[in-house]
């Protein structure tokens, strides 16, 4: 593998010229996953794109295929490239910088090397782990930067102060929304549903033959198929409104509380992936071990391995309002 590995740099290398040097780095992602990147570093830039190439990699790979590959990432470093140098003096300064940190959920055991370098705070099995989200051109919101512990010292802040920053921040800046799980699936569904039907529909000369009542009946027997026999088990799916790194949300001052007095009891939350969490009203016929082993099986099954939040269940106590980790 690492000959593959070299024979990429050296190819890709030539193909960009002097004007870049190319080096191969490995990343730990979250749950220590190592990913091997690409870095282009165009002399006089200084900010550079990181291209991972885990899924080109295999023990052997023709020249042909080489050529292919080596073109494919010659492309993404030029996409990715910036036409502008991003600005990040606001991030030097933690009265520029508080009004863009936030926090996100990791597991604690899975990242234990991890959050050595970082500042965090443990909730039960899992942490928080603060960042910086990059507004300035040419990010405008769609980049971060993890605070380290050296970012911490020299703002002279405290991991206490950090999270009550990000905590003020984060309902306003990444807004959390509750829906029923049934119209999200319906919603991913309808939209890769009818993607796959327009080429077919388009081939129709003139004949529509896929109305939306049509599309919309087969949405509610595929989503029905969902559901075990018996008595339906109402579910909710708690996120940000960017759908990203939401489980956070279930720390946001009094969402779980709210969510628990419009249903008027307790519920389980299932920790579905990093981006969102699951919330299981506690009626007779919802088992903790159950719904673990239902946990544990979308996570090896269904979740990419970096976005996996934890095998567990937690529940809250509408009468305490409190969160707590029961398996």
């Amino acid at each position: 593998m690492d000959k593959v590995i070299k024979t990429i740099l050296e190819n890709l290398q030539q193909k960009l010229g002097n004007e870049y040097t190319v080096l191969v780095e490995k990343v730990t992602k979250n749950n220590g996953v190592v990913l091997t990147g690409i870095i282009a570093k165009k002399h006089g830039a200084s900010a550079y794109p990181t291209i991972y190439i885990d899924n080109f990699l295999k023990e052997e790979i023709a020249d042909r295929e080489m050529e292919r590959i080596v073109e494919q990432l010659y492309q993404k470093i030029h996409e990715a490239e910036m036409e502008e140098e991003p600005d990040l003096s606001s991030f030097m300064d933690f009265e520029k910088a508080k009004g863009s940190i936030a926090f996100k959920l990791v597991h604690a055991e899975k990242n234990k090397e991890y959050l050595k370098k970082v500042p965090h705070r443990r909730f039960h099995d899992l942490a928080l782990v603060f960042y910086y989200t990059v507004t300035e051109k040419p990010f405008c919101g769609n980049a971060v930067i993890v605070i380290k512990k050296d970012h911490m010292k020299r703002w002279q802040v405290t991991e206490e102060i950090l999270y009550e920053t990000a905590l003020g921040n984060m309902p306003s800046m990444l807004p959390a929304m509750i829906r029923n799980i049934e119209d999200v699936m319906r919603e991913l569904l309808e939209s890769g549903l009818k993607e796959d039907l327009i080429h077919f529909r388009d081939n129709k000369e003139g004949e529509d033959i896929f109305s939306d009542e049509w599309v919309k009946e087969l949405l509610g027997q595929m989503t029905d198929s969902f559901q075990p026999e018996g008595e339906k088990i109402p579910m909710y799916v708690l996120t940000n409104r960017q759908k990203i790194q939401g489980a956070a949300c279930i720390l946001y001052p009094g969402v779980l509380k709210q969510f628990s007095d419009k249903l008027k009891q307790d519920f389980y939350v299932l920790p579905s992936s990093i981006h969102e969490v699951i919330l299981v009203p506690a009626i007779p016929v919802t088992e903790p071990e159950m719904l673990r082993d239902i946990v544990s099986d979308i996570n090896r099954t269904q979740v990419a391995i970096d976005e996996v939040l934890a095998d567990s269940v937690y529940f809250y106590s509408r009468k305490r309002d409190s969160l707590e980790w029961i398996c």
